[in-house]
């Protein structure tokens, strides 16, 4: 079977320091595992030259676009514009920080293809801030118990078909539609396979993700889906068939239903 194109997200505000970084890792990661690849960066309202920065790698590479969003859009929003650009078969997003290691990133690239997902987890815990792993460790129970499901994480950087991407709806502009798409995924029936990627403190920064008001429009988010999916509609989805979205699999793997 072919190999998978891939369209790979890489969202930044104000990383100037990191983003160089966090690209030429996922390029790398790219070339061994998906040859037939494009980058795009969105530089999200940066003030400290992060688009500068952005701009030249895709001088240098021509597999590199940029998008550039005035005013801030925001994690969703950055994400529905470069979904909206991607012309490849599979949709990822790595994060412009350098949070994750990069033979995590090529870990979850080769899974491509051995399910309808690849479904990112952090296998390094402890190697996180304690905030954020409380919030984890809260966030995935009540989303496990509500949905009865038995994921590691939901927040991670899930890989789709691009198509299927597109298709899921999401209601929330805040941090946690990824857990939205997620649920809506499993929902219609797809497949999953789970890899644990190893978490890093980033070089530069701090992280923008666990703020109280991302805290709360998550509780949000995730109540707001479980009325839908388990409330006002019970019962999977038959609105779509994944295989209708999926392209062709090419390689084995630890598959969940």
């Amino acid at each position: 079977m072919r190999t998978p194109s891939l369209t790979i997200f890489v969202p930044a505000h104000n990383e100037a320091k990191n983003v160089a970084g966090a690209v030429r890792d996922v390029v790398e990661a790219a070339s061994d595992t998906c040859p037939d690849y494009e980058v795009l960066v969105v530089d999200d309202g940066s003030i400290d030259g992060t688009g500068e920065v952005a701009d030249r790698l895709a001088r240098a590479n021509p597999r590199i676009r940029v998008v550039h969003n005035r005013p801030k859009q925001g994690l969703a929003g950055g994400y529905r514009t470069a979904l909206n650009a991607a012309t490849k078969d599979y949709f990822a997003f790595i994060p412009g920080d350098r949070e994750i290691r990069a033979d995590s990133i090529r870990a979850i690239f080769g899974a491509i293809g051995s399910a309808d997902l690849v479904v990112p987890y952090h296998a390094n815990q402890e190697a996180r801030a304690w905030h954020r792993r409380v919030l984890t460790v809260v966030s995935t129970g009540l989303i496990n118990l509500l949905f009865r499901r038995g994921l590691r994480y939901y927040q991670g950087p899930t890989v789709y078909p691009t198509a299927l991407a597109r298709a899921l709806p999401t209601r929330t502009r805040g941090f946690f539609f990824l857990a939205e798409m997620l649920l809506h995924a499993l929902d219609r029936g797809c497949t999953y396979v789970e890899v644990g990627l190893v978490h890093q403190e980033r070089a530069f920064g701090k992280s923008k993700a666990v703020t109280l008001p991302n805290i709360l429009t998550a509780l949000r988010a995730i109540l707001g889906t479980w009325w839908v999916l388990r409330v006002h509609r019970a019962g999977p989805s038959a609105v779509r068939e994944p295989s209708e979205l999926t392209p062709d699999r090419h390689m084995g793997g630890r598959v969940k239903s």
